[in-house]
């Protein structure tokens, strides 16, 4: 039940940050704060794939983990500029290619 309490007060926020200009057309905000509302979906995808990552890494007795090595996988890629299909794509196949070996 705390999982989909989570899960739903994520969509809430990320889903506000991104109405907000309809329901307050008229309100102008600085520069700064855009930037700041523009980085709170990647905060929460990352809030939602950090914790199964970490978690599984840390119950093992290794940090080499299928979970790590797919998403470090994925950060590099990200940090290349990759688009995000590519990433999502390459992430779930060397995740459960990794799954196999490790």
């Amino acid at each position: 039940m705390v999982d989909v309490l989570m899960i739903v007060g994520m969509v809430a926020v990320t889903w506000g940050v991104r109405a907000l200009p309809f329901v307050l057309p008229d309100v102008r905000f600085s520069p700064g704060l855009l930037n700041v509302l523009n980085c709170v979906p990647a905060a929460v995808l990352a809030a939602l794939v950090a914790e199964p990552v970490l978690t599984n890494a840390v119950n093992s007795d290794t940090w080499l983990t299928a979970e790590v090595l797919a998403a470090a996988l994925c950060l590099v890629m990200g940090a290349l500029r990759v688009p995000m299909l590519g990433v999502v794509l390459v992430g779930m196949v060397s995740y459960s290619l990794l799954r196999l070996w490790l």
